[in-house]
């Protein structure tokens, strides 16, 4: 046992089976139960240390930390219930028993209220004094468990509210309001990936600016993303209007897909009427741009649009993953965007057959795309 104001307590102990000893603080103006506290408590395997007043205890509890303090109610100077309160909103990690003379109901219940674990009255009893220290000790641990687990909780609810507000930003960036609300029903089931993939016929539409490439070493960067800001707004528009959503744009390819998560009655119709409208909008694009420069005038979109049964749903690791569409049909799409000439629209005969006296078309070719297993009859299409 030691005197915290002479020589502090060892920092850390262990009993012979290298169990991690508690350590006590015995705070009392009367040495002699100062003493008889400290025997009782160091048989049982405790570190304690004493201080006779509550100023003493503070230069304790300044230097070490304590699992428990034993403070005497009546003390010289300053009440030992004034200075367990202090204890208590300081420490939040160290338990505290009052110890009395006067065995005085009232007290011990204002006591107890404060948050006080045990309250040991004078005389003291060997007993008492263990069985009141060995709970308030597992007390102590079971809160500070308690506590961990509910800050855990709450991390939790902060992360998965966070990754919601991410996520719902996500959708109303990507997609039109109403495939928005739908996605974000089914936000509880992305941690259950199989939850939210499925097989659909869709459309898929790939658009890409032709011309691109020359212009951005000839112009300064500012009227390049001047230029990509108005295009991906006008681009996200048209296909807003017509019930599809963006799957992402890279670079200057704008990527759309039509038919999920909210069904349509003809995904051909839609994603066509947007290839079409997108072809406009970007006429009147570069027409408002070519008056700043003579490059935008050379410029062209090509885009490329397939029906098929592709596979769509949330894919990706456990931190990052995206609502995306795959398979065969999309990539023929790309591969059409990339095979189409300057402002030219190009599918495929099996589209066409979806969308009947909607558009006209002209054959261009039947020829073999790199990773598609077929040659493709390929047509490009203008309004009817």
């Amino acid at each position: 046992m030691s005197h915290c104001n002479y020589k502090p307590a060892p920092l850390r102990g262990s009993d012979p089976l290298g169990k991690t000893m508690k350590k006590i603080l015995i705070v009392d103006d009367e040495e002699q139960i100062r003493t008889l506290l400290g025997r009782i408590l160091e048989q049982k395997g405790y570190v304690c240390s004493v201080a006779a007043n509550a100023a003493e205890a503070r230069e304790c509890l300044e230097r070490q930390d304590f699992e428990l303090v034993l403070c005497d109610i009546l003390m010289p100077g300053e009440l030992g219930m004034d200075f367990i309160r202090e204890v208590l909103a300081k420490y939040q990690d160290t338990a505290a028993i009052m110890v009395t003379a006067v065995d005085d109901p009232l007290v011990a219940e204002a006591a107890l209220q404060m948050g006080v674990y045990g309250y040991i009255t004078k005389p003291i009893e060997r007993n008492d004094v263990i069985i009141n220290v060995a709970n308030a000790l597992r007390r102590r641990e079971l809160e500070i468990a308690n506590r961990a687990h509910r800050e855990d909780l709450e991390r939790m609810v902060a992360d998965r509210t966070n990754f919601l507000i991410q996520m719902e930003t996500m959708f109303e960036q990507l997609h039109s309001p109403q495939v928005a609300k739908e996605l974000i029903k089914k936000i509880g089931d992305w941690d259950q990936p199989n939850k939210t993939r499925e097989k659909l016929e869709m459309t898929i539409l790939f658009a890409d600016i032709r011309g691109f490439s020359s212009m951005v070493s000839a112009l300064k960067m500012e009227d390049i993303i001047h230029f990509l800001d108005e295009f991906y707004t006008a681009m996200t528009k048209t296909v807003f209007d017509n019930e599809g959503s963006i799957d992402k744009f890279v670079g200057d390819e704008v990527m759309a897909f039509f038919g999920a998560p909210i069904a349509l009655k003809n995904s051909t119709e839609n994603g066509v009427k947007t290839a079409i409208e997108m072809a406009t909008s970007f006429q009147e694009l570069r027409k408002k741009f070519s008056g700043t420069s003579s490059y935008f005038e050379n410029l062209g979109i090509g885009i490329g649009i397939n029906t098929g049964e592709v596979f769509i749903g949330s894919v990706g690791s456990k931190k990052r993953y995206d609502y995306t569409v795959i398979g065969t049909p999309v990539n023929l799409a790309r591969r059409l965007c990339s095979y189409a000439a300057p402002d030219q629209i190009l599918t495929t005969d099996g589209t066409l057959s979806k969308i009947p006296g909607m558009v006209s078309s002209e054959f261009v070719d039947n020829t073999s795309l790199k990773g598609i297993p077929r040659h493709v009859n390929i047509y490009k299409i203008a309004p009817a």
